[in-house]
Formats: C-alpha cells, sequence, structure tokens
C-alpha cells in the first residue's frame, strides 16, 4: 500500500494518508463480519485511537528512514503520539476523554431509541469513525 511507504517523510499528515491508512485497518477487520460472541481485542481502534497510532508510525519511520544520515532531522516525539514520563518517551494512546464523564452521557434521550435498520447499517461500517474532516488536525 502505497501510504504506508509515505510515513517518515513528513512531519505532517495529509487527510489522504490518513485516510488510507484507516481504509486498510477497516479492511482488515472484514473477516470478522460473520464471527458469532464478542472479543473486543479484535475491534477495530477508534479514529482518536488510530491517530496517535499513526502519529507514532510517521516518527518512528522518520529515525528509520535517516538513520543513514550523519546529522539525521527527527520528528519531535511529543507532537507525534508520545509523552515524555519519567525521562521516558510512552505512547499517548488516545487523546480527550476515554469514557463519558457521568453515566447520564451514556444513557440515549427518549428520541433517541427509536432505532432502525439504516442506523445500524450507519453504524456497521468503520469509515464512519472518522473524526478528521480537514488537514488542520494533521499539522503544527
Amino acid at each position: 500500500m502505497k501510504a504506508f511507504g509515505l510515513l517518515g517523510s513528513s512531519e505532517s499528515l495529509s487527510t489522504a494518508l490518513v485516510s488510507d491508512i484507516e481504509e486498510f485497518v477497516c479492511e482488515m477487520q472484514k473477516p470478522m463480519e460473520n464471527v458469532r460472541g464478542i472479543d473486543f481485542s479484535m475491534l477495530p481502534p477508534c479514529s482518536s485511537i488510530l491517530m496517535q497510532q499513526i502519529m507514532r508510525a510517521n516518527c518512528i519511520c522518520s529515525v528509520w528512514n535517516n538513520a543513514n544520515e550523519r546529522m539525521p532531522i527527527n520528528f519531535h516525539p511529543e507532537k507525534n503520539g508520545w509523552i515524555l514520563r519519567d525521562n521516558k518517551y510512552t505512547p499517548n494512546w488516545y487523546i480527550g476523554e476515554l469514557t463519558p464523564p457521568t453515566m447520564q452521557d451514556m444513557l440515549l434521550a427518549p428520541e433517541e431509541e427509536n432505532y432502525s435498520e439504516s442506523d445500524e447499517d450507519a453504524t456497521s461500517h468503520c469509515e464512519e469513525d472518522n473524526d478528521f474532516d480537514d488537514d488542520s488536525a494533521f499539522e503544527d
């Protein structure tokens, strides 16, 4: 896939590159469509988590792409999916709230309880989880 070959070439990630990688991740999950039972470890990551993984991969690819350079230009880890804790870099797994702040935020409002087949179609596709609609989310 061409998108993976572009990782590490630029610190800013284009919307097209991120979309191609998201599409690949979703395609990898299609064999799961007919599986019975739930194995949550097999679910694709949400957009926030996937974006952090893509940013980390981009940062690591830049190190490897420039490994033969005397003075390599490396991307700043803290802007690319890493957090500095106790003088060590650890993955930043997500941005934002991991869970809703209150139980009330998880409950459906009465008008949202009318679930239809068209809702099922909209929620069954991984592509619908894309929160990144413009390039500004990927640039400094």
